[in-house]
């Protein structure tokens, strides 16, 4: 397949990229091969035209803009592969046909993932993504420790959230382009992490509660999904499509790295 990725250069895009030229496909990349702006719908929407597949994997940019962006490539006829996340769901136990509840964080993320499907595209929703020198953990959590001298998770203990490898995601990736139906949901989560168990790896054995209004007064929204318990199911994706993530347990991953 031709493919454009939007996002090439970033943390998920770039390890999607290699993992769909390695599987064969003819990558492009926008505005590196391809003019186009995500603040800009209607350079989208000629930038997809004519790729068998365009796989978005950039930031988020807010509701205006996100949902704009959905709308041009969708215009464009091509087919789309959307990334949103776990954040789209409610707390407790959700799957691939569970209703999206999703975080004031993000909420117009639902509304895209609608837009997606009822045109025919498809969906992935990873967890938490770690790995590759990478992703929350390296960017936000670790230097957080650092600071404190103290392996911190924000509010109560016990929280829990899903995760999975970029390379594991990435492989997620390359089976839903090659495989899934359109118009259908995938899940990206190899596991389940408690957040305070996370902590004790970062912290060597030493964890603190971060305080919600605290860590809010820092993070804005993003404090109060740390607070958010989710235990996501990925069973219908790895039974159907065949997925089968090599990297199965973060903790002992990142103890394997010196943390």
């Amino acid at each position: 397949m031709n493919v454009l990725i939007i996002g090439a250069s970033g943390y998920i895009g770039s390890a999607v990229a290699a993992a769909l030229a390695k599987a064969g496909h003819r990558i492009s990349a926008l505005r590196a091969d391809v003019p186009g702006d995500l603040r800009d719908p209607s350079s989208l929407e000629s930038a997809a035209k004519g790729f068998d597949l365009v796989v978005h994997a950039g930031p988020p940019l807010g509701e205006e803009a996100d949902l704009a962006g959905v709308d041009a490539l969708l215009a464009s006829g091509a087919p789309l592969l959307h990334t949103t996340g776990a954040a789209v769901l409610g707390g407790g136990l959700t799957d691939e046909d569970s209703e999206p509840d999703p975080h004031p964080l993000v909420s117009w993320r639902a509304e895209a993932e609608r837009r997606v499907l009822a045109a025919g595209g498809r969906v992935i929703r990873p967890g938490l993504v770690y790995g590759n020198a990478g992703g929350l953990v390296r960017d936000l959590l670790a230097p957080k420790s650092a600071e404190r001298g103290a392996g911190v998770y924000i509010g109560e203990p016990g929280v829990r959230w899903p995760v999975v490898h970029v390379e594991d995601l990435a492989a997620l990736y390359v089976a839903v382009a090659e495989r899934a139906a359109p118009g259908t949901v995938w899940h990206g989560m190899s596991e389940t992490v408690r957040l305070d168990a996370l902590a004790g790896v970062l912290g060597d054995g030493r964890t603190a509660s971060w305080p919600v209004e605290e860590a809010a007064a820092e993070l804005g929204r993003l404090a109060d999904l740390f607070t958010r318990d989710q235990q996501v199911s990925s069973e219908k994706t790895r039974r159907i499509l065949g997925w089968r993530p090599a990297h199965t347990s973060m903790l002992g991953h990142l103890l394997s790295e010196g943390w």
